[in-house]
C-alpha cells in the first residue's frame, strides 16, 4: 500500500490536535468552576482529531494521490518572505515590508512574473494601509522614513 496524501494529512492533523491538548493541560483548573476555561479549545481539538481520523479513513478507502516532494521553490519563497517581513517591518513600516513580502512570496509561483505581482501587491498594500491605519486606527506605522510622520 502506498502512502496517500490524505493519510499523511490525517496523521499531521491528529498530531497537531494532540499538541493542542498537551498545551491545554497546562491551564489550571479550580473546583469552583462549572465550565473550565479550556472547554471550547478542547472540544475544537477533539473535533480536529475526528477530522484527522476521517482523513485517514478516506485515504485508506479511496487510496488517492501518493505523497510527493513539496514544491521547494514555493516553500523557500514563503520562508524568505516571512523573514524579509520580520527584518523590514520594524525599520521601514509595514507597507514596504508587506510589499516586499508579497513580491518575494509571489515569485515562488513559477507562472507569475514580476510585472503581474507589482500592481496586485501595490493594490493589496494600499488596501491594508487604508484598512488598518485609517479605518481601524491601529497604531501600526505603515511607513517609517527619516522626516516622514506616519
Amino acid at each position: 500500500m502506498r502512502l496517500a496524501k490524505d493519510i499523511v494529512a490525517g496523521i499531521g492533523t491528529i498530531a497537531f490536535a494532540v499538541g493542542v491538548l498537551v498545551a491545554l493541560s497546562n491551564i489550571p483548573r479550580t473546583s469552583y468552576q462549572a465550565i473550565p476555561p479550556d472547554l471550547f479549545a478542547r472540544l475544537c481539538a477533539y473535533a480536529i482529531i475526528a477530522g484527522g481520523v476521517a482523513l485517514i479513513v478516506r485515504g485508506i478507502v479511496r487510496g488517492g494521490e501518493a505523497v510527493s516532494l513539496p514544491p521547494w521553490r514555493a516553500m523557500l519563497a514563503v520562508f524568505a518572505a516571512v523573514i524579509a517581513f520580520g527584518l523590514v517591518a520594524p525599520r521601514f513600516g509595514y507597507a514596504p515590508a508587506g510589499l516586499l513580502t508579497l513580491i518575494i512570496g509571489g515569485l515562488g509561483a513559477p507562472d507569475l512574473k514580476l510585472r503581474q505581482l507589482l500592481p496586485m501587491s501595490a493594490a493589496l498594500i494600499a488596501f491594508s494601509v487604508v484598512l488598518f491605519s485609517y479605518v481601524l486606527k491601529l497604531p501600526m506605522p505603515f511607513l517609517l522614513l527619516p522626516g516622514f510622520v506616519s
